[in-house]
C-alpha cells in the first residue's frame, strides 16, 4: 500500500489520478444535492468532465519540452 500512496504523492500520473477522483466526486455530489439522490443516469456526465479536467496533467508529463515534470524534466 506504501507504493500506492507514493505513487499519489510523487508522479505526474499520481496527480492526474487524484485530479480526476476529485471532479469525479464533486460531480456526483452535485448531482446528489441538485436531486436528492445519486443517480446513475449521468455517469457518462462525471467522467466526461473527471477526464476533461485530469487531461492537462498528462499532457504536461508526455511534454518533453515541460520542465516542471514533463519528460524533458531533469
Amino acid at each position: 500500500m506504501d507504493k500506492v500512496w507514493t505513487w499519489l504523492a510523487a508522479t505526474p500520473l499520481g496527480s492526474a489520478f487524484k485530479m480526476f477522483l476529485a471532479i469525479l466526486l464533486g460531480a456526483v455530489l452535485l448531482t446528489w444535492t441538485s436531486e436528492g439522490q445519486i443517480s446513475w443516469d449521468h455517469w457518462q456526465t462525471w467522467l466526461i468532465g473527471a477526464l476533461a479536467i485530469a487531461t492537462p496533467i498528462v499532457i504536461n508529463w508526455l511534454n518533453p519540452a515541460d520542465g516542471r515534470y514533463g519528460r524533458g524534466a531533469s
